[in-house]
């Protein structure tokens, strides 16, 4: 789907993705010392929002204009203001983040091709302090035959090697890499998804370009 496609899916609800954000995310990043964090294809911000209110500067970063409407309207109700900024431009980019350099960069669900996630998570790392923090999720392609949930071409579920290869690449060091389980509602039914998260680290001297 292109940005378009996106802005019509949300415009039609008020809440395309739950409000709370993804259990990883929490379990992994909440004891992390506030700093500077950006939420690449953060849609409609639900981890921005949620570092910003734990003290973070945050950024929100989609290529929806609409998501990102809606997530500084939301920033705004939350008087989060001060701390909270949307930012249209597109993962793949390789212009610099408004908060860049951040202590911290999440990518939760950007389910693209191998080759534009790659260059993705390059960008990102690049935006990174020394020893910053680079924490991504993705629906796996384990999910196709062991799983429920997220797209079903393999094309966008990245494996393990494909996300290695990727991080190896930006120069990242790798402190989790691995398939978790999330229990999800399926018509009244509890069923697992199965996700991969990634945790890393920059080096401690970075130098930006």
């Amino acid at each position: 789907m292109d940005s378009h496609a996106w802005d019509d899916r949300y415009s039609a609800a008020d809440s395309v993705w739950a409000p709370t954000p993804n259990e990883f995310v929490k379990e992994y990043l909440e004891t992390l010392p506030a700093g500077r964090m950006v939420d690449v294809a953060g849609g409609e911000g639900r981890h921005a929002l949620w570092f910003a209110q734990r003290g973070w500067r945050a950024e929100n970063l989609d290529f929806s204009p609409v998501a990102v409407s809606k997530s500084m309207q939301r920033a705004s109700d939350l008087n989060l203001g001060e701390r909270f900024l949307g930012n249209v431009a597109d993962a793949e980019s390789t212009q610099d983040y408004f908060l860049a350099p951040a202590d911290l960069v999440v990518i939760a669900y950007l389910q693209i091709p191998a080759s534009e996630l790659a260059a993705a998570i390059a960008n990102a790392a690049r935006q990174l302090v020394a020893g910053g923090v680079l924490f991504g999720v993705w629906h796996a392609r384990e999910n196709l035959t062991d799983g429920v949930g997220g797209p079903q071409d393999p094309s966008v579920l990245p494996t393990q090697d494909e996300l290695a290869a990727a991080f190896s690449k930006a120069n990242l060091a790798v402190s989790f890499a691995g398939l978790r389980r999330r229990s999800v509602d399926v018509a009244g039914e509890r069923r697992d998804a199965v996700d991969v998260v990634v945790m890393a680290h920059a080096a401690e001297t970075v130098a930006r370009t």
